[in-house]
């Protein structure tokens, strides 16, 4: 403990102002809004220390959830520099490692034993046998030649229900609140004068088009059970599931549920802006036995490079919402990475974007990025035809650099 707390006094000492602010607030839950480069990964690793050096809590009583496995990897070797063999003890792994972890020690509550991972060619077949059984009337065969058509969209649809936790109902209500709405959305009206129409006017055309597109989401969302239980059927699973069968366990065995939430006095989630419905609704549960969870979160608004995933900047709203009555916010704006050129150019162009949090929360918060060194240089902005001239542009750029020995 002697060599943990001086390692702890010594990194402490590095902290700038906001990063020591962050890791000060062990109790209660905290809001940390950290821009790229600003050290999040240190300030996680930090907080473990003090908490295991000033609370009774133990190691095995500290849940790290992260997004990928590179974040899993470097949170477990900064904790080992810090606090030896215990950061093998400290629970650390994505929100899908931490859900596998749950079913392995409970298998009496699942018995998923032997279901196998999905492929991707079997994942089509069953898709494909899905709209082959459909009769000719059915929205999303009705007068189309290829009865596959819709396939894309149908496996689309199915991957977001399952990371959004989206029931078919809930798809379907959404849709009628949608339509019904359709005569009063300003999309839909015209919004001055033409050859045709009034101001005020409905887009007839529009409206019917929309409509029907609406139809055909109602109708793929009712596929969904038979889906689920064609994969089962079949002995398959696909990744986002073992999410949805925790899930499932916790809301029906409440002493499992109970288990985990009181093994996990302290919760710390990094890349909050990444985690999706199915994600967060996992971390509300384990959260909710507590008045004031000790739950320690650190995201940025303006990184959700996930979206195509499901992740939402809603996720961060209700978190600060859900606990704004004890919850501490932080912003860490000190950029170790880029030069402050790069950060005042790149900041130019994300403040246009009114979908940040800084702007959204009821409390009056600031992230303007400054680096940290004094190191100047300039700013070449680059413009390329497509995605493979740009990439075709940075490997030359790489090969040269490595030919004159950088």
């Amino acid at each position: 403990m002697t060599t943990l707390n001086d390692t702890f006094r010594s990194l402490l000492d590095s902290l700038n102002p906001g990063q020591h602010r962050a890791v000060e607030h062990i109790e209660g839950p905290v809001l940390v809004i950290a821009g790229p480069g600003t050290g999040k990964t240190h300030i996680l690793a930090a907080r473990v220390g003090k908490i295991l050096l000033e609370t009774d809590a133990r190691p095995q009583n500290i849940l790290c959830l992260t997004f990928t496995d590179a974040g899993v990897n470097a949170m477990r070797t900064r904790l080992l520099d810090m606090i030896g063999p215990d950061a093998y003890r400290v629970s650390i792994s994505t929100f899908h490692g931490f859900c596998n972890r749950v079913i392995q020690e409970n298998m009496e509550y699942f018995g998923h034993g032997t279901l196998e991972p999905v492929s991707d060619l079997e994942r089509i077949e069953i898709v494909r046998r899905l709209l082959a059984d459909l009769p000719p009337e059915h929205p999303l065969r009705e007068g189309r030649k290829n009865a596959f058509a819709y396939e894309n969209h149908l496996r689309d649809l199915f991957a977001t229900m399952k990371k959004e936790d989206w029931t078919p109902g809930l798809v379907l209500k959404t849709a009628d609140d949608f339509v019904r709405g359709l005569p009063e959305n300003p999309y839909f009206i015209y919004q001055r004068n033409t050859a045709t129409a009034r101001k005020g006017d409905p887009k007839i055309e529009i409206i019917a088009n929309t409509t029907e597109r609406m139809e055909r989401l109602r109708a793929a969302a009712d596929l969904y059970p038979k889906y689920i239980h064609a994969m089962e059927h079949t002995g398959r699973y696909e990744y986002e599931d073992m999410i949805l069968w925790v899930l499932r366990a916790f809301k029906k065995h409440e002493a499992l549920l109970r288990t985990y939430q009181e093994r996990y006095l302290y919760v710390q989630v990094d890349e909050f802006q990444d985690t999706n419905g199915a994600q967060y609704h996992l971390l509300r549960l384990l959260l909710e036995f507590w008045d004031t969870p000790n739950a320690f979160i650190v995201g940025d608004d303006d990184q959700s490079i996930y979206e195509f995933q499901g992740a939402r900047l809603g996720n961060l709203l209700d978190f600060h919402n859900r606990y704004r009555a004890a919850l501490q916010t932080v912003v860490l704006s000190e950029n170790y990475r880029s030069t402050q050129g790069i950060l005042d150019t790149a900041a130019l162009v994300i403040e246009k974007n009114t979908l940040r949090a800084v702007s959204q929360l009821d409390e009056p918060l600031e992230k303007n990025l400054r680096a940290a060194t004094e190191e100047t240089g300039t700013l070449h902005v680059r413009s390329y035809q497509n995605r493979l001239c740009e990439l075709a542009d940075v490997a030359g750029q790489i090969a040269d650099l490595v030919r004159a020995g950088t």
